[in-house]
């Protein structure tokens, strides 16, 4: 039986319907991935996407949904009611099938680092996939939301953490 992940992205774009059906497309129309669910909330302004696949195919799939999100979303111009990071605030890679915890904690790493070498952006792993004890939970990330993050990376930066 082959191995299946899934993975929950959400964007930071919740109104305007171009947005949400380009990165729609970007994931269904990465080979293997399988779009189950899009559900925008007008007034959080952000979208979830549910979608299945390999590893593979899910890392592959959540790149090809990040990488419209950086195009098309201004973040200085966000506003909604939920905390958020940036177009791509959270992304989570969850076992389904013959796939353990471990390996989906791979498939954070893997999207993680080509992320942050492609758009040359701050990435947060949380969660399992956490590199540091304070990075686990999303209220410790999310201080200071958006708006704070600046402040986040020169201090990073400044402490070689990066």
């Amino acid at each position: 039986m082959s191995q299946l992940v899934e993975c929950v992205p959400n964007f930071s774009e919740g109104r305007n319907g171009k947005v949400i059906d380009a990165i729609a497309n970007a994931i269904s129309s990465t080979e293997g991935c399988l779009l189950l669910d899009v559900d925008p909330g007008p007034s959080t302004n952000r979208t979830v996407y549910t979608f299945v696949g390999s590893p593979l195919a899910v890392v592959e799939g959540a790149l090809h949904a990040a990488k419209v999100a950086y195009e098309l979303i201004d973040m200085a111009q966000h506003k909604g009611e939920h905390p958020r990071m940036g177009a791509l605030d959270v992304c989570p890679f969850i076992p389904v099938r013959n796939v353990t915890m471990e390996e989906c904690v791979n498939c954070a790493n893997q999207f993680g680092k080509r992320l942050a070498e492609d758009l040359g952006v701050p990435v947060y792993l949380y969660g399992e996939a956490a590199q540091q004890e304070n990075r686990r939970l999303l209220p410790s990330i999310r201080a200071g939301e958006y708006e704070g993050l600046q402040d986040k990376v020169v201090v990073i930066h400044a402490l070689h953490l990066i």
